[in-house]
């Protein structure tokens, strides 16, 4: 139950934080304090302050405008404090989760009197490894000692050895932290791979550098933070890893997931598995071309030969199959065309097929991992036992090299293992599917498998686990129902929903058209042509103008088929990165000159143009994903054989949430006006159209 010293707290916060910034209580905002207070509050501790029971977990729709930030921050801070909880704020874009670590929180610090240390968390990939540092550049000085055990063989290059100077001059100085985002110029991922580590590279206490780890430090922060602002990926790689690896344990978190339709997707993307066969291959090769430096460097005992002689046959063995399985899948590659063809594997016959030719490699990848895991804990005893500085330094080179070698053969095991697994009669079924890459520069046929229902992961991994939880978005529900998403999500009956209407006057600020020129989305040619002449028609030349599209073919096709006059006007996706492309668009309009976009979904999330920088949004399609997408395919196989409509139950949600969203680029002030332009006259003539207009704002609607 919520105390009157907390509710006196929250309303405190909040009414100095209006206040302070001359701002007026938003009814939404107001109803998303309360009932996020109301469901943390129903937590129930047992003598040693541990959760007893189901975690409470709010899930709140807040339409655009509400004011999410602060709908959850000004109620969970001070009880995530009163329960001595971390609270990991996660988005799923980076540009929601600049916007809160660079404005949001400091602003809530600033005007609402609350007290709390707030600080942002990044994945190990982020940050300098010291140590690989220091062989990166005895690599590039030509330092025998640190050549001989790199895996990637690397030319002297004058410019990387610079670079990498600098980096250890700046980092000795204090002028660097080792977090990548704060190095002055831009980092390229080959100049950046080199010199950062994973968790099976890290030499953890072992290190030679790890009182003055940039990972390790940044860590510190985290201990000592009251609120701790994440991404989705971030906490699903943590809870892979078990939970507390990077960020607190599950039980000390009060997690808000904010635009949490993404972390059903999210949460299958960490749980999926791959194996490119070609390069698995190249990789074996190396590995055994490498065996007799290691066996140089770690040779020392009997202990070390007999583990060493178990890698070696491993090796040997997991690269006798794959060459075998990959000879016996060459009819796959010839079934694949085109350039990155994918597809799902759901025939019975087809997928026994293939489970006899992977049958093979279960075996020698288990043994594989084995044998790199044995040595690992073998060479880590070592170091810590070792005295001598000639064996640590042996030992602290090997140690990383082994730790590459085992992250790189546990998604191959986990592949097999995932595609062999028999899937339960009752439960969402694993899908499978080749994915043919023949490019000029690198061909191969990878293998994927991937869980088609985040229910059991989330379930299993967050709500089980978590000390409490709120996820938040603009689009949660279809036609007012959380019924989709919590089935999606894997809630708990015990959570507590609410729909919050966005503060905006959609009715008077926003004319929603569909044109004349408007046809059914499915009819291609006919679709395309009538794009074509909808952009020349209906955006005036000197708005700020968004077009989204569902497909870059027909992005391209719609260019080309303008006017040289309208081609000037408009910036493709493809020209600019997306920071860059919004900046030289809102410029454009600056210097008072229009700009349309043409963007597909990447631009329809997470993109804020207000004012006069929208005012003219077209969107071509209903956003349906397409046919061939394998998990989405392999569910609705499912269920169709369950006796259930797949597009009902899967295909036509998903769009509604995609429209929402790109509708929602719109309108971000309560000032602003603009049109929407529906070029997809299913919303009209389908059956399904009445529901997707019921899921949207309500517009001024205009259907010639």
């Amino acid at each position: 139950m919520l105390s009157d010293e907390l509710k006196e707290t929250i309303q405190t916060a909040y009414s100095r934080y209006l206040d302070a910034r001359e701002l007026k209580p938003r009814g939404g905002q107001k109803h998303m304090l309360a009932q996020i207070a109301r469901t943390l509050s129903k937590v129930e501790l047992s003598a040693d302050g541990l959760r007893q029971g189901d975690a409470p977990i709010a899930v709140v729709e807040a339409g655009t405008g509400t004011g999410k930030t602060i709908g959850y921050a000004l109620s969970a801070i001070p009880l995530a404090q009163h329960y001595d909880k971390k609270l990991v704020i996660a988005t799923a874009t980076v540009a929601l989760q600049e916007q809160v670590v660079q404005k949001d929180i400091p602003e809530i610090q600033k005007h609402s009197g609350l007290e709390f240390k707030a600080v942002l968390a990044k994945g190990r990939g982020r940050y300098l490894c010291l140590q690989r540092l220091e062989q990166t550049i005895q690599m590039q000085e030509g330092a025998v000692t640190a050549l001989s055990l790199f895996e990637e063989t690397m030319a002297s290059d004058e410019a990387a050895l610079t670079l990498y100077n600098d980096m250890l001059d700046q980092f000795g100085r204090g002028e660097w932290t080792g977090d990548r985002d704060q190095w002055p110029d831009r980092l390229e991922e080959d100049q950046w791979r080199p010199v950062t580590s994973t968790h099976r590279e890290c030499l953890n206490r072992r290190c030679p550098h790890f009182q003055n780890c940039p990972f390790y430090e940044a860590r510190k922060d985290l201990e000592e933070a009251d609120v701790i602002i994440a991404n989705h990926d971030l906490v699903m790689a943590d809870l892979a890893l078990g939970g507390g690896a990077i960020l607190p344990p599950p039980a000390q978190a009060i997690y808000v997931f904010d635009e949490g339709h993404h972390l059903p997707d999210k949460g299958l993307s960490h749980f999926a598995s791959q194996l490119p066969f070609k390069s698995t291959l190249n990789q074996l090769e190396g590995w055994r071309k490498q065996m007799p430096k290691l066996r140089l460097e770690l040779g020392y005992g009997d202990a070390e030969e007999h583990q060493l002689d178990l890698l070696e046959r491993s090796i040997g063995d997991a690269h006798a199959s794959l060459t075998d399985a990959w000879g016996a899948l060459q009819p796959v590659r010839m079934r694949l065309d085109g350039h990155m063809a994918t597809v799902a594997v759901q025939e019975e016959h087809w997928l026994l097929q293939t489970k006899e030719i992977l049958a093979p490699l279960e075996s020698p990848l288990k043994q594989l991992c084995i044998a790199l895991l044995q040595l690992d804990e073998q060479v880590r005893k070592r170091l810590s036992a070792s005295q001598e500085l000639d064996e640590k330094s042996r030992l602290e080179q090997s140690l990383p090299l082994i730790g590459r070698w085992l992250s790189r053969a546990e998604p191959a095991r986990d592949l097999v293992q995932s595609w062999l697994s028999v899937d339960p009669p009752e439960a969402p079924p694993t899908a499978r599917w080749f994915e043919n890459i023949d490019q000029p520069e690198y061909q191969d046929l990878v293998l994927n498998a991937s869980p088609v229902s985040a229910q059991s992961i989330l379930r299993q991994h967050i709500w089980n686990r978590c000390f409490a939880s709120i996820l938040t978005s603009a689009t949660l529900t279809i036609a007012g129902e959380f019924k989709r998403f919590a089935i999606q999500a894997g809630l708990p009956d015990s959570a507590d929903f609410l729909r919050v209407e966005s503060p905006f006057d959609y009715q008077n600020n926003v004319t929603a058209c569909i044109p004349a020129l408007a046809c059914d989305g499915g009819l291609r040619d006919a679709h395309t042509a009538a794009m074509i002449e909808a952009v020349q028609s209906y955006l005036p030349a000197e708005t700020g103008n968004l077009v989204l599209f569902s497909s870059r073919q027909q992005m391209n096709e719609v260019y080309r088929g303008l006017s040289e006059e309208w081609r000037e006007r408009v910036t493709h996706q493809d020209a600019l990165p997306k920071n860059a492309l919004i900046r030289h668009h809102r410029e454009r309009l600056e210097e008072g000159i229009g700009s349309t976009l043409f963007g597909l979904a990447s631009l329809a999330e997470g993109v804020d143009l207000p004012g006069n920088y929208l005012t003219h949004l077209m969107i071509a399609k209903l956003p349906f994903a397409t046919p061939d997408d394998p998990i989405l395919s392999t569910l609705s196989l499912w269920l169709e054989k369950r006796g259930s409509n797949p597009f009902q139950h899967v295909s036509l949600p998903t769009a509604i949430i995609r429209l929402v969203q790109a509708c929602g680029r719109l309108i971000r002030n309560e000032s602003d006006t603009g049109t929407i332009w529906f070029m997809d006259r299913r919303l009209v003539e389908k059956r399904y159209g009445n529901l997707v207009r019921q899921s949207l704002p309500a517009y001024r609607w205009r259907i010639d």
